[in-house]
């Protein structure tokens, strides 16, 4: 009896063995394999969330009807000029034209223009292509923008070019019919001066009305000089030998106020190729311009100096700086200075300017201008020194 009893043991240890074996290799597969499963898909949201986020353009998605923002990209918030936890959630009523658009055709997406104001009041056009999403019963408003407020401005300026060549035109043609009038008045004003007694009331009316005469006729001949640009001669010249000349021209305008002028010219300058009259009117236009910016005395400094090339494939160059301590321009009035007509004198024609700018351009000049209010103004002649120098 004994030896059986034996041997009914080693079979249940047997059987139960198995048992445990076969818990263990069901239960463990769920264990391992969940955590992985959850991982990549976290991996995958992160892959297409790290692209919505750096995408090249701004991205909106817009509840539709309220137009809260419910998410945005780095770039939409950084256009706005806002946080990206500011930008969630915010109303953008502006996307209330891209709703009723969108309502109103069957097209699949929809392209328009929106206005905005950033956070440092800066005034943006946005380009938007908006189209809605079906997402969870719920439709909303995905919206991909681009910033066009330089394609903007750079039109303004074609549009104001093409009016400013318009007015060009027409000034020149309106400068021409008034001159031979204009001579015929003066040549009766002339002889009505001369047989006029300087002690009669008359003889100041004429001396006025010839002061008039001969400001249109400036501003005539001024117009006609802008509109009919003359080829220049061009030849080699030291920049240096024409200041002094020129000093000569304008002496009488700067001895009107008590203006200094300090010459800091650098010696061994090499040629340059130029229109020595065209230089010289470039200089007596900036000369004349900082006497007038010079309210009572003040002083104006000229200084040329030689600006060597920086790399290899840049020229180098010839620079004469005018400077004053006059009363200086606003950044407004500095964007407008070569704008024909714009002046600031009480006589001026506003056609110094341009003028040196055309002349500035036949030489393949560059000019640069630093001012501010109260601190005066400097004018850059950056002029090419050809290659054989």
């Amino acid at each position: 009896m004994k030896p059986m009893a034996k041997k009914e043991i080693k079979v249940v240890a047997k059987t139960t063995k198995p048992k445990t074996t076969k818990i263990q290799k069901v239960v463990k597969p769920i264990e391992r394999n969940y955590p992985e499963e959850l991982l990549k898909l976290e991996k995958q949201l992160a892959w297409y969330k790290s692209f919505f986020d750096n995408a090249t353009d701004a991205v909106f998605i817009v509840q539709s009807e309220t137009w809260s923002v419910l998410d945005g990209n780095d770039y939409a918030a950084q256009l706005l000029g806002i946080t990206k936890d500011e930008l969630i959630g915010s109303t953008l009523s502006q996307f209330r034209r891209i709703f009723k658009l969108l309502k109103k055709t069957n097209a699949p997406s929809v392209l328009s223009e929106l206005s905005f104001e950033s956070h440092s009041n800066e005034n943006l056009m946005l380009e938007v292509s908006a189209r809605f999403v079906n997402y969870d019963g719920q439709y909303l408003i995905q919206a991909i923008a681009r910033d066009v407020s330089e394609q903007h401005a750079l039109t303004d300026k074609m549009v104001q070019a093409d009016k400013l060549v318009l007015l060009g035109q027409l000034s020149a043609g309106v400068a021409h019919e008034i001159r031979n009038p204009l001579a015929a008045i003066n040549l009766n004003l002339q002889i009505l001066k001369r047989n006029t007694p300087a002690d009669k009331p008359e003889s100041n009316y004429i001396s006025t009305a010839l002061q008039g005469v001969d400001r249109i006729s400036r501003i005539v001949e001024v117009t006609l000089n802008l509109s009919r640009p003359a080829m220049p001669d061009i030849k080699g010249i030291n920049i240096n030998s024409l200041i002094p000349n020129v000093l000569d021209m304008v002496s009488m305008t700067l001895k009107r106020k008590e203006v200094k002028v300090e010459l800091i010219l650098a010696d061994n300058l090499p040629n340059i190729s130029a229109d020595a009259k065209q230089m010289q009117q470039v200089f007596i236009n900036l000369l004349t311009n900082a006497a007038d910016a010079i309210k009572v005395k003040g002083e104006i400094k000229i200084e040329s100096f030689y600006e060597e090339a920086q790399k290899a494939n840049e020229g180098s160059y010839v620079v004469v700086a005018v400077s004053d301590n006059g009363i200086g321009m606003t950044s407004d009035e500095l964007q407008k200075i070569f704008n024909p007509f714009f002046t600031r004198k009480a006589d001026g024609t506003g056609l110094g300017l341009p003028i040196v700018q055309r002349i500035m351009h036949q030489h393949s000049v560059v000019i640069d201008v630093e001012s501010s209010p109260g601190n005066g103004t400097t004018f850059y002649i950056k002029l090419p020194v050809p290659r054989e120098s």
